[in-house]
C-alpha cells in the first residue's frame, strides 16, 4: 500500500523546530521576546538583565516530567518546561548569537562602549521535536538539556 495515496495531504516538516512551534500565542515570553526585537550589540544589556531576571524565576518555578502519551511521540517522562524555563533558554541563544558575532577583543570594547559587566551565565537549553503521527497529527515536544550551556561574556 502506497503511504502517499493513504495520507495525500501530508507534507514532511522541513525547517527546524523552534519555540514557535511548541509554545503556542498569546504567552508572556513572545512577549518578551518581541520587547526585546532582534538581537545586536546595542540591546544585549537588555537581554542580559532579562536573562538574569527569568534565570531566578525559573529557579523558582521549574518545569516537571510527567507521564508522556507514547503513542503520539512523547517519552515516557515527558518534560514539560515552564515558561521562564523557556524564556531563559531562548535568552541565551540570543545573547550567544550576539556575542558570537565578536571576536574577544571587540566584545572587550563593546562591554565598555555598553556598560555591560563580564560575567559567566549558564543555562540549561531547552531544545524543541516534532512527530508525525499518521492519522493523528504533528506533536512538538520539549527537551531540557541535562548538561547546562555556558557563556563568557
Amino acid at each position: 500500500m502506497n503511504e502517499k495515496n493513504m495520507f495525500p495531504d501530508y507534507q514532511p516538516k522541513i525547517n527546524p523546530d523552534s519555540l514557535e512551534d511548541y509554545l503556542k500565542k498569546p504567552s508572556e515570553v513572545y512577549k518578551i521576546l518581541e520587547e526585546i526585537g532582534e538581537p545586536n550589540i546595542n540591546n544585549l544589556k537588555t537581554i542580559v538583565t532579562n536573562f538574569l531576571k527569568h534565570k531566578n524565576a525559573a529557579k523558582n518555578n521549574p518545569g516537571s516530567a510527567q507521564k508522556g502519551n507514547v503513542a503520539i511521540g512523547a517519552d515516557e517522562d515527558q518534560y514539560f518546561p515552564s515558561e521562564d524555563e523557556l524564556l531563559v533558554s531562548e535568552l541565551g541563544k540570543l545573547i550567544l548569537r550576539v556575542t558570537g558575532s565578536y571576536s574577544k577583543q571587540q566584545m572587550k570594547i563593546l562591554k565598555l562602549k555598553h556598560q555591560i559587566k563580564s560575567q559567566r551565565l549558564s543555562y540549561p537549553e531547552i531544545t524543541f521535536r516534532h512527530v508525525d503521527v499518521m492519522g493523528s497529527g504533528r506533536f512538538f515536544y520539549a527537551e531540557k538539556a541535562t548538561l547546562e550551556t555556558k557563556i563568557e561574556l
